[in-house]
């Protein structure tokens, strides 16, 4: 009589097994917090900016700012209101891929934007926005705008990756 349990059992067991890993395959899924969104490509940044020169002078100001060449889709140089100066890729973290992913600022709202201007008409891309110092404020977007070191010394500011 336990001989037939055993071979009863033993069917019943190898079911069981296969159900556990084919759960246990099946819950590894993404759970990434990227959930599949792709990358800003690193590129080597090193720009030099002199605060004296009158195209950046206004960057003594807090609430000033420049677009330079450089990263990705271009740099947002900010003298924040928190007197920190941040330099943010141009590229929307949301859907960097699309060709509107385009950070834009809007100086009616002190905010940035994803989003490209056509003949001064702004077309949003992914309705994401973001403050002077890159962290999301609203829409889709899960992630900061990506950052470069800025070194201050004197009237010169260095950013670098």
């Amino acid at each position: 009589m336990d001989e037939s349990l055993v071979k009863d059992f033993t069917p019943m067991r190898r079911i069981s097994i296969i159900l556990c890993i084919a759960f246990i395959a099946s819950s590894c899924g993404d759970n990434t917090p990227t959930n599949g969104q792709v990358f800003i490509p690193d590129v080597p940044v090193s720009i030099t900016v002199n605060m004296e020169l009158p195209s950046h002078y206004h960057l003594q100001n807090l609430g000033g700012y420049s677009l330079l060449d450089g990263g990705h889709r271009g740099i947002f140089l900010v003298h924040n209101f928190d007197d920190e100066y941040y330099a943010l890729e141009r590229t929307c973290t949301f859907t960097p891929d699309n060709a509107c992913a385009h950070i834009q600022i809007d100086t009616s709202n002190i905010q940035l934007r994803c989003g490209t201007y056509a003949q001064d008409t702004f077309a949003q891309c992914c309705q994401s926005l973001y403050s002077f110092d890159g962290f999301v404020l609203q829409g889709p977007s899960q992630f900061a705008l990506k950052r470069y070191n800025v070194f201050k010394n004197g009237s010169l500011l260095t950013i670098r990756n």
